[in-house]
């Protein structure tokens, strides 16, 4: 049977999608393996899941530009442990989850003759894979527009972006004192502006609080203190770093405030929940305002922009979130318009891309599908 290794991670938003595939393929290959660089969210999601994990040396672009020397050296010591890994574990293909970490393993792959396929997640391609798709056979990805962003001697294949198994949608007791699920998510690594904001806009709707309570992931900042400005605000409201099983919390969710991560959007879309996304401004290239104006011009969210000064950022998400709260039509309507733009089988669709580049791989993944 067939080996494959997952190159890449550092974020959800890059791992997530590569953890939907290895669990898809979960019974249908040999082996599963991670490469990446020793982060803990890599180890928790890889080996809690009985993939194997390898690590190799850290490198990012910021240290590429500034200690070039330095990040030289480590690029290629991280280049040669990659290529030990790939000889010892001996994949049938190797598959780039996209973000600078993956490139090690993938050149590796490249070099020795193994098959590369990447994961690409956002509407405009992150530089890893612009530079890494040369050496790919096929390049998955979720937006058809992502294509002309890429080198036009690459194959790209729509796929959708995989997502983490949700669990089942359950239909909440309506009742006169149940209180609706506002969620805000800052992706994996926490946003420490919507820490500040949200409950600073939520508090200018203080009336809507009697029929909401708030469940939100705050990332590395210390919660006592975000749980304080929601006390503060007058809300009621659950306060974590990090959320366990935040695809639980998405589907018992009335309405997601979020940063516009291709993955976390991928989730909501596949949950069909009413979001309004926050774009974070500093992401590489404006993506994430990319990603949301792509579901905004589509009546599928709402955006509002940090870009424009704090008190206009503060007034748009008082103004978005006051109408959300109040009108259950209003959530009905973007909930049901992102839905139609989820793409919740794009883990075998990336397996069939797979399997192109896989001798005797078609002939096992029906296994899979019959066991879904």
């Amino acid at each position: 049977m067939s080996s494959i290794l997952f190159s890449g991670g550092c974020t959800g938003g890059h791992l997530f999608p590569g953890i939907a595939v290895a669990e898809a393929l979960t019974g249908v290959v040999a082996r599963i393996g991670f490469v990446g660089q020793g982060t803990e969210l890599e180890r928790r999601e890889s080996e809690g899941r009985g993939f194997d994990y390898f690590q190799v040396p850290s490198v990012s672009m910021v240290d590429l530009r500034r200690r070039p020397i330095r990040s030289t050296v480590a690029g290629w010591a991280a280049y040669r442990a990659a290529r030990r890994i790939v000889a010892e574990f001996s994949p049938s293909a190797v598959v780039g989850l996209g973000g600078f970490s993956s490139a090690p393993a993938v050149l590796a792959a490249s070099q020795m003759g193994v098959p590369v396929t990447l994961l690409e997640q956002n509407v405009i391609p992150g530089r890893a894979t612009r530079f890494l798709s040369r050496l790919a056979k096929r390049v998955c990805i979720a937006f058809a527009e992502t294509e002309a962003g890429l080198p036009s001697s690459v194959e790209c294949r729509l796929t959708g972006n995989p997502i983490r198994r949700l669990p089942p949608e359950t239909e909440p007791e309506e009742t006169a004192d149940r209180r609706r699920v506002l969620l805000v998510l800052g992706g994996s690594q926490g946003s420490q502006s919507l820490n500040r904001t949200v409950p600073e806009a939520l508090a200018a709707i203080r009336p809507q609080s009697a029929r909401w309570r708030v469940v939100h992931q705050c990332g590395g900042q210390d919660p006592g203190g975000v749980r304080e400005s929601y006390r503060l605000a007058g809300w009621s409201a659950v306060v974590e770093q990090f959320l366990d099983l935040p695809p639980r919390w998405l589907r018992q969710s009335d309405l997601v405030v979020a940063r516009a991560g291709a993955t976390t959007l991928a989730e909501i879309a596949t949950a069909g929940r009413a979001v309004v996304l926050v774009p974070y401004p500093h992401a590489a290239d404006d993506h994430q305002r990319a990603n949301a104006e792509w579901f905004a011009c589509r009546g599928a969210a709402r955006m509002v922009l940090e870009t424009n000064g704090r008190q206009r950022f503060l007034g748009g998400l008082v103004e978005e979130m006051d109408v959300l709260l109040g009108s259950s039509p209003s959530r009905w309507r973007l909930a049901n318009a992102i839905q139609r733009l989820a793409r919740p089988d794009a883990a075998d669709a990336v397996l069939d891309v797979l399997g192109e580049s896989l001798d005797g791989f078609a002939e096992l993944k029906p296994m899979h599908r019959r066991a879904a």
